[in-house]
């Protein structure tokens, strides 16, 4: 008897769920959840924490008309037809923003990126068309067109997206699809019972029942804020894991670079010495020759010395750049970036060890280095490269990095200042035994470039070109060819502004 009257003791306090505070505590316990993830989104720019926010505070509303015995029935009986006229679109607006807390929680952008932008589109269309119903129902008193809108139409279209929702989580290899899953089908069944039970009642059933809609409520909110907690951790070692790896990539970078200047501090020292050697043994015309090649040896050695770090400045900005991705947690960017920098790093540091490498790759050097400044530049950069069908790129040998400063004179000094379409195009044909290789951008030009600049980067550009005439002129010595450059600047008359660089790899007359 005793347990009998306890279960009846129980079953009494939830019937009257409504008038005896349990319906008001759920419905201030969705408020508390709304406020306290707000505050977790402006800490951590989250957008899960933003979506379940609004979405915990529009059911927390939606609730307020069924609470009874507080002052939120004053409020209601205040403006009743406020709280009826807004039924329709709260329950909309929950759908939405409950679409995009899951697709924003579950990672749909990096697993169903099509459907998300299929969805995004789809939402912008259906509450452009929801928002004229809602605002005719004023206007032309069109409250059962908005109604059979949202029942027939909105309502049939959001139980197939439903399903198919459901199927694509199943799918998803996400850990917290456990509790997204349990909540939400908790929340269905027993809606469904609850609807089962109340339907064609009068109002005093459905507040009987209305227990059988708080107790999956508050259960699905507890799992949601678990499953974002966990979430949370999850974005939380993803970071810590990147930062490692940069900072893993920065080291072995800095060895590298280390171990190369050293040995080629060695190098150099060698080459002092042996000068020093011979202008004590060797007679004066044999000493000054010999002199002569050693001091064009240790010229070489300073040339590849420069030529063997890359531009300090572009360095930085790359670091930089990947730091900007980190804050604004576009992990999928910083990953690419990183791994496209690390690799031009390897590639760089190879190629600087050999006096020339062939066509071929350093081609690939330049197409990677314009990938990283166009990433930079928000794949603002269009390249394009042009190689002609007869054109050997294994057996024609260039010096390492050749292009690198032109391409980045074009993008720094043509294309920076430019604005709308940015273009580079790299041609490289064949002219009987001779190459041509040209670098044309669509930038603003020489000219306008000098203008612009200030003197310390006029300086920096003008030594850029003048270094690879040196390398030029003791690559040709070397290898008895005949290779050099020129400028040639298009103007708007001309068909396209912008400035051209042609590289001319001739052989040597015989």
């Amino acid at each position: 008897m005793i347990e009998s009257h306890g279960i009846r003791s129980w079953m009494s306090v939830l019937e009257n769920s409504n008038f005896n505070g349990l319906g008001w505590a759920v419905t201030s316990i969705l408020f508390y959840l709304s406020i306290y993830h707000f505050f977790l989104y402006i800490k951590n720019r989250e957008r899960f924490y933003l979506f379940y926010s609004v979405y915990a505070f529009i059911n927390a509303v939606n609730l307020l008309k069924r609470v009874k015995g507080v002052f939120t029935e004053d409020i209601y009986n205040a403006w009743p037809e406020l709280f009826i006229h807004a039924n329709f679109p709260i329950q909309f607006a929950s759908y939405l923003v409950f679409s995009f807390f899951i697709m924003e929680i579950l990672n749909f952008q990096k697993h169903y990126p099509k459907f998300k932008v299929f969805f995004i589109r789809y939402a912008i269309i259906i509450s452009l068309i929801f928002g004229v119903l809602v605002a005719g129902r004023y206007l032309w008193d069109g409250y059962e067109m908005m109604r059979n809108f949202y029942m027939k139409i909105f309502y049939p279209i959001t139980l197939l997206f439903t399903l198919f929702g459901i199927y694509l989580v199943v799918k998803i290899p996400e850990k917290v699809k456990y509790y997204i899953l349990t909540g939400f089908l908790s929340l269905g069944i027993f809606t469904f019972i609850f609807a089962f039970l109340t339907f064609g009642k009068d109002v005093s059933i459905t507040n009987k029942y209305f227990y059988l809609f708080y107790i999956p409520v508050l259960l699905e909110n507890f799992l949601y804020t678990f499953a974002l907690a966990i979430k949370q951790r999850e974005v939380y070692d993803e970071k810590i894991s990147i930062k490692k790896e940069l900072i893993d990539q920065e080291e072995v970078n800095e060895y590298l670079r280390s171990q190369l200047n050293e040995k080629l501090k060695e190098e150099l020292v060698r080459k002092e010495e042996k000068i020093y050697s011979l202008e004590a043994d060797a007679k004066e015309q044999r000493m000054a020759k010999l002199k002569a090649d050693y001091e064009k040896e240790i010229t070489l050695l300073h040339l590849q010395s420069l030529r063997n770090q890359m531009n300090p400045h572009f360095i930085f900005n790359a670091l930089n750049s990947i730091k900007v991705y980190l804050i604004e947690n576009d992990k999928e960017n910083a990953v690419t970036y990183l791994n496209k920098f690390a690799k031009l790093i390897r590639m760089v540091l190879e190629s600087s060890r050999m006096f020339s490498i062939s066509l071929g790759e350093e081609l690939d050097i330049a197409r990677l280095y314009i990938s990283l400044e166009s990433i930079r530049f928000e794949k603002s950069i269009h390249f394009d490269l042009i190689v002609g069908e007869d054109v050997d790129l294994v057996n024609s040998k260039v010096p390492p990095l050749i292009l690198q400063p032109f391409l980045e004179n074009a993008i720094w000094h043509g294309l920076m200042s430019k604005r709308g379409d940015k273009s580079i195009t790299l041609q490289v044909l064949r002219f009987g035994k001779n190459l041509r290789v040209s670098i044309r951008d669509n930038g603003v030009g020489r000219k306008k470039s000098e203008e612009m600049m200030v003197n310390k980067s006029i300086k920096k550009q003008s030594l850029g070109i003048k270094l690879n005439s040196e390398r030029l002129r003791y690559f040709n010595e070397s290898e008895h060819v005949e290779y050099r450059f020129e400028f040639i600047d298009h103007t708007v008359h001309s068909g396209q502004e912008g400035t051209e660089v042609v590289l001319y790899l001739d052989q040597a007359a015989t």
